[in-house]
């Protein structure tokens, strides 16, 4: 016969219950036989069908432990999951945590397990074992380098927005010197023009004063040939010359 117990032991009982304790646990934490609690679990499901679960909840004092189950269904329901696969699922993550697998990691985890039954796999795996052997690095050693090179990453790529910045700086003084040197390249080909112009006229003003050195050059021709006919007569220059002043005021007497 099941003993009559006071509705705050009946809460208590009816909490363990809804939390998945064990029947046995249940019983010892609240002293009495396990028939009680099988008892009260069926009553607390008769009322929960005439008067609905939520009213039997506030009836027997467990409303918060109804409310989580009905959002863990609803929950459920969403995920398109049914209490099987929860159960399943939780068991699957008891697994991995027995294996030391953090939740974080659980994804990766199932990935690898996805590619363990592609066929080449195992190729890849043969790969990696010859790749270890030829470098003589391990696995751990390998991906240690990558993460080094992952964390370096940002670094290497803003050396290079700078030398591409540096690049980009040096292409435009290259054009810009280039520009520079078409400028002075046809300020040359302007001043060879005048350069040209100016030599025509100097070599025309050399001709003129060559003609003018020429025609010098016979008058002092003629002068030394004068002195040297004087000379031959006995005469100089300067006495042709006293000569031709009295000769032309008339002081020569005949």
């Amino acid at each position: 016969m099941t003993v009559r117990l006071s509705p705050h032991k009946v809460s208590k009982i009816l909490r363990g219950y809804f939390s998945g304790l064990p029947q046995t646990k249940i019983a010892k934490a609240a002293g009495v036989d396990q028939s009680s609690i099988s008892h009260y679990a069926s009553r607390f499901k008769e009322e929960a069908a005439d008067i609905g679960i939520l009213a039997a909840g506030r009836g027997y004092q467990v409303l918060n432990e109804v409310e989580s189950l009905r959002s863990l269904s609803v929950e459920l329901y969403k995920s398109k999951l049914t209490a099987e696969d929860a159960k399943r699922g939780h068991d699957i993550i008891r697994a991995f945590q027995k294996l030391g697998v953090s939740p974080e990691k659980h994804l990766s985890l199932i990935e690898v397990c996805k590619k363990v039954g592609d066929h080449s796999f195992v190729e890849k795996a043969i790969e990696l074992a010859n790749i270890e052997e030829h470098f003589g690095i391990s696995r751990d050693q390998a991906v240690s380098s990558y993460e080094e090179a992952v964390k370096q990453l940002p670094q290497l790529k803003a050396a290079v927005n700078r030398a591409d910045s540096e690049l980009k700086n040096i292409n435009n003084a290259i054009l810009n010197k280039k520009r520079e040197l078409a400028e002075k390249e046809e300020y040359v080909k302007k001043y060879q023009g005048k350069v040209k112009v100016q030599v025509a006229q100097l070599e025309k003003e050399v001709s003129s004063e060559m003609d003018r050195f020429n025609v010098q050059k016979k008058e002092i021709e003629a002068v030394a040939n004068l002195k040297e006919e004087l000379s031959k007569q006995g005469l100089d220059l300067q006495t042709l010359l006293k000569l031709g002043k009295e000769f032309s005021h008339g002081n020569i007497k005949v």
